[in-house]
């Protein structure tokens, strides 16, 4: 149900602010969160809600069916990969915030760069404003992270 959410706050935010910002995936963001607090085991229901929302997303928005449903399951899957590879010693703040940053550049930086298009220095100040967006984002998912180990190692 919080992805729902996640993915309709997403969309009222893009709506209000077409043409002056690219939002940050608040979406992806809440799969990525959820998949570092999970375990393993629920982790493939992760992958089809990001599935499902980058088809809703493409359907929504993009027009392209495929392209944020392969952004999303791409990006959700290689999380996955890392955070699994990583050890429990590892899993720093600076590591975790690095995660969640890094979750957020794939998607605008690939629809920037498709084949065909012709890219304007709008379009770069908009990728410029979406990621100075994503700090606080980023941030504000780090912080409920070691909340919820806090609570659980307590």
């Amino acid at each position: 149900m919080i992805y729902l959410i996640c993915w309709l706050v997403q969309d009222l935010l893009c709506v209000l602010t077409w043409g002056i910002m690219q939002i940050p995936e608040i979406f992806l963001l809440s799969l990525v969160y959820r998949l570092m607090t999970q375990d393993r085991e629920m982790s493939i229901s992760i992958i089809w809600w990001a599935f499902f929302g980058g088809l809703f997303w493409d359907l929504r928005w993009v027009g392209i069916p495929g392209l944020y449903t392969l952004i999303y399951v791409c990006t959700v899957m290689l999380t996955l990969w890392v955070w699994n590879t990583l050890p429990a010693s590892g899993r720093t703040p600076v590591v975790i915030f690095f995660l969640f940053w890094t979750t957020q550049v794939l998607s605008p930086l690939l629809t920037l760069l498709l084949p065909g298009r012709n890219i304007r220095e709008m379009e770069w100040t908009f990728f410029a404003v979406q990621q100075g967006c994503v700090v606080p984002l980023a941030l504000l998912g780090l912080f409920f992270y070691l909340k919820h180990v806090k609570d659980h190692n307590a």
